[in-house]
């Protein structure tokens, strides 16, 4: 025990007494090894936060929202029965999505009933008429509602009110000519099931609307609603009539409204038939019932992501279809964001495959730094350890002394770097997502030793491989005695680790086995979409990878024959200083060979970040243009469509909005389409070739012609298609290689009409706006469609001779000014108003989402933070062997000027140019 006691102390000694002369390396290899530590801990909590405000945006962008929705219909409503619903539905969702959901929920009862018109008669009397337009009732909580609304005349619903009090916009309120305090009517029917003939009997009454309040949204789009934004609009979309019947919406106390209608069942059933029979009473329209669970997004965590998915589908099988008591409540169907769920974790997996190869790659090269600077801080020491092991130190003590200097660098990496981790990540999330997801950062601030604790096994893992790391270049040096480090320092003798183990060689053989099998996946289609996406990312990182590494490695093979090449080539030149450093280098390139592969790893990372930037910088305005096709693009409204006599006027109206500088009308249709015995379902886009020229975004990539010399084609071909023989088209690639078709070949179109003749006029690879993706072989996907092209005027024409029925428009394309004003002009006419589109795509908008997409911020924040460090690591490390080889060669310069030697006469020119002062050696004593 003494003996140990006595060992232990003489090594803390020892390591302490060596700080003296090493400080400053073993400094540098303790930063080092903190920030590789930072880093493999900063990039995974920079990822759980940025894919977590990432999943959140998915969601809160859903179709219905961040919204468990439960549907139900009641035909004779009853308080009981709904309140036993709810309690039925609530055991279903609570235990399993309890620490997902908000509280409370929200619960709704909708109906819409027929309007009556009121209208006066010569005598002043007024008379209550049927209407074919409808009022649609939107019963909800007026306390949760009143957070969600700006009031703007009178005020809300009252819960307790004997009769049905409603809210409505003053758009509503001004279609309907009615003002706070006016009362309109609706028709409530029931239907008496009776024993005998006629069997069912239909009763309608006439249900008062007291007006009290008016309102607006202050926040368009606002989730509580569900989609519903209280606007007047067409009830359906018109089929022969010019005008279809109106919607208006109109918002009711949901507790007041359920007692109104119970009560009128109530009334209605003291009706009986003619033999006093009691009868069943049902409403005419039943009443739809919904309960909305809201899940909390504002606190979800990635990590969670799995469990969510698992108990979202559970509560969603258990509720699907669950009988309740019909007629009181029918039986349920459940809705939620599944699907984006699901979406969300595939594009997850997807970006996790290159995130972790880079992360890996990082830290390897940090490692490698730290393996290099534990090298430096062992060659400043290796005089004094040869020296004590000539004087009889032991190599325990030695070795005890340099790893206890290693383990106190790594113990320092591990208890400041899961801390600095977190200020990083912070600083990186403050800097990288929008204002909008701010409000992750919880996830890092709501308990940061919770959160450091959780990264304590990467930061382990990178502590302990750094001190291995030290420790096997420690050994090697610990080996030596004073002979044996002067004649390695004179001469190198020991090949490298890689070069003994022919590690170039096999990594050149895993890069070529790596492009082969991307190759193959690629053209053989030997599997599908999903299994391609998951596998060539990591097959190409990997394959990259190792090509630059054997590239490196074969380089650093040949490296010491380019150097006694170098040596000799300078032996014949006047100058010594050449000669010196490029024989002693060549002597002993093992620092020199490390550091080189160091900074052309670190280069070559650089690099491949910079290009990263630079293309992701161009694929997105790439991607955002060619999904828009300009830059605005939407479906026309209902209302839109029919308040037109034509559509050259419905296209001069999008033009005349201020900001627009060309506007294209379309129409959009999935079709089928055949050649022969071929066929398949593609995309038909149809638009006017007059102006589609200056709206449209065509790039070379789409096609080798211009969009204005393919739009001539198709206007040269309208005399075709008004003669009734063929519409003119231009395809896509996808298209041509699924029907065989060449440039004058005929296939058929089948559109709602008859069919449609078509001839190939032109050929492209790409058509903005349409999915072109080719069939994956040996699947029996058939649904993989490529694009069709096709006038708007030729393709009217045609209709009308051969298939008597024009086209209505159902699309537009804008191309619009850049400056603020115009922009905002144009996104006002869009969004609200006369001109509002549907699935409105705006390009710029596209973009800033795109480029803001806290998936694709990770990626680029991984890459510029780990370049950026592995870049200042690769300089310091260069600076400071540079300082370690000055210093070690001092004594060799010293001797050299003092023996007067006439290789230092030589050398003496260079020395003076460099500002040396040359000091006389004192005369031997004779």
């Amino acid at each position: 025990m003494m003996r140990l006691i006595v060992d232990v102390t003489s090594t803390i000694t020892l390591a302490i007494w060596q700080l003296h002369r090493s400080w400053r390396l073993l400094l540098v290899t303790s930063a080092a090894m903190l920030i590789a530590v930072v880093l493999v801990c900063m990039i995974p909590l920079y990822s759980q936060v940025a894919i977590s405000a990432g999943l959140r945006d998915a969601l809160n962008a859903a179709p219905n929202g961040p919204y468990i929705i439960v549907h139900s219909v009641a035909e004779s409503p009853s308080q009981q029965a709904i309140q036993d619903a709810t309690s039925t539905i609530d055991q279903v969702v609570q235990p399993a999505l309890n620490r997902y959901i908000d509280s409370p929920k929200e619960f709704s009862i909708q109906d819409s009933l027929p309007f009556y018109e009121q209208t006066r008669t010569p005598s002043g009397e007024t008379t209550l008429a049927p209407a074919r337009d409808q009022v649609a009732l939107l019963g909800f909580s007026m306390f949760q509602a009143a957070a969600h609304l700006k009031l703007v005349q009178g005020r809300l619903p009252l819960d307790n009110a004997q009769n049905i009090e409603t809210a409505m916009t003053p758009q509503t309120a001004a279609l309907i000519k009615a003002t706070v305090g006016s009362t309109i009517f609706v028709q409530l029917a029931f239907v008496e099931q009776l024993p005998h003939p006629p069997f069912r009997l239909k009763i309608t009454i006439q249900l008062p609307l007291h007006i009290v309040g008016l309102f607006t949204l202050p926040t368009p789009n606002d989730l509580y609603w569900h989609g519903e934004a209280f606007q007047p609009g067409p009830l359906t979309q018109p089929i022969s009539a010019k005008e279809p019947p109106e919607r208006y919406p109109a918002l009711v106390s949901q507790t007041a409204f359920l007692s109104t209608i119970i009560q009128k069942i109530d009334a209605a059933a003291s009706i009986t038939d003619v033999d006093q029979v009691a009868a069943d009473q049902t409403l005419g329209t039943p009443l739809d019932l919904f309960w909305y669970y809201s899940l909390d997004t504002a606190h979800f965590d990635v990590n969670n992501l799995n469990d969510l998915n698992a108990q979202l589908n559970k509560v969603l099988n258990n509720l699907s279809g669950n009988p309740l008591e019909p007629p009181f409540v029918d039986k349920t169907s459940a809705i939620g964001p599944l699907d984006v769920l699901t979406a969300y974790t595939n594009r997850i997996t997807v970006v996790n495959i290159p995130l972790t190869d880079l992360s890996y790659l990082i830290v390897a090269l940090i490692l490698f730094f730290v393996s290099l600077m534990t090298g430096l801080l062992v060659d400043r020491q290796a005089e004094a350890i040869a020296l004590l092991r000539s004087r009889g130190a032991s190599r325990r003590q030695i070795f005890g002394s340099l790893v206890v200097q290693s383990i106190a660098a790594a113990l320092f990496a591990l208890i400041i770097g899961p801390l600095l981790a977190i200020l990083a990540a912070l600083y990186v999330t403050q800097r990288t997502l929008s204002p909008s997801d701010q409000g992750v950062i919880g996830l890092l601030t709501r308990s940061p030793l919770q959160v450091a604790l959780s990264t304590r096994w990467p930061a382990l893992l990178t502590s302990g491989i750094g001190v291995l790391a030290m420790i096997l270049s420690i050994s090697r040096a610990v080996r030596m005695d004073t002979l044996s480090l002067r004649r390695e320092t004179a001469r190198s003798t020991q090949q490298p680790f890689w070069q003994r183990l022919h590690l170039d060689i096999v990594a050149a053989v895993i890069a070529l086995v790596g492009y082969g099998f991307s190759t193959y996946v690629t053209a053989s289609g030997v599997l599908n979409d999903r299994v391609q996406v998951l596998v060539l990312p990591a097959t190409t990182v990997v394959g990259a990878l190792f090509l630059l590494l054997a590239c490196i490695l074969l380089l650093l093979r040949l490296f010491p024959i380019m150097l006694q090449f170098a040596s000799n080539l300078a032996s014949r030149s006047s100058g010594a200083t050449s000669l010196l450093a490029l024989a002693h280098i060549a002597r002993s390139p093992r620092q020199a060979q490390r550091m080189t592969m160091l900074l052309a790893l670190t280069v070559a990372f650089a690099i491949f970040t910079l290009a990263f930037i630079a293309s992701q910088s161009q694929r997105i305005p790439d991607v955002a243009a060619y999904q828009v096709g300009s830059d605005f693009s939407g479906a026309f409204e209902l209302s839109t469509i029919v308040s037109f006599d034509s559509w050259q006027q419905q296209e001069a109206a999008y033009q005349r909005i201020h900001g627009v500088t060309s506007a294209t009308i379309g129409y959009v249709n999935l079709v089928p389409a055949s050649a022969g015995s071929l066929s398949t379902s593609m995309n038909l886009l149809v638009v006017n070739a007059s102006t589609y020229t200056s709206t449209t975004l065509w790039t070379p990539e789409d096609s080798s012609q211009s969009a204005a010399s393919l739009m001539q084609q198709l206007i040269a071909g309208r005399a075709l298609a008004a003669s009734g023989k063929a519409v003119p088209a231009i395809i896509d690639a996808s298209t041509a290689s699924q029907l065989n078709l060449t440039i004058g070949s005929h296939f058929i179109i089948n559109d709602v009409n008859d069919p449609v003749n078509a001839i190939v006029v032109a050929e492209v690879a790409h058509i903005p706006t349409i999915n072109d993706s080719p069939l994956v072989a040996n699947t029996t996907d058939s649904t993989a469609s490529g694009g069709v092209l096709l006038d708007f005027q030729g393709y009217s024409d045609y209709s009308l001779i051969v298939n008597s029925a024009g086209i209505t428009p159902t699309n537009i394309w804008l191309r619009t000014a850049n400056d603020p004003a115009s922009l905002a002009s144009v996104r006002t006419a869009l969004t609200r108003g006369a001109l509002q589109l549907t699935a409105l795509n705006d390009r710029r908008a596209m973009i800033a989402s795109l480029q803001g997409d806290p998936l694709y911020l990770t990626l680029l924040g991984v890459l510029i933070l780990g370049s950026i460090a592995s870049l200042l690591l690769a300089i310091v490390g260069n600076l400071s062997l540079s300082w370690q080889t000055t210093r070690s060669r001092l004594s060799n310069f010293a001797i050299m000027r003092a023996l007067d030697l006439p290789v230092a006469f030589a050398f003496d020119r260079h020395f003076e140019r460099a500002g040396f002062r040359r000091i006389t050696p004192p005369s031997a004593p004779r």
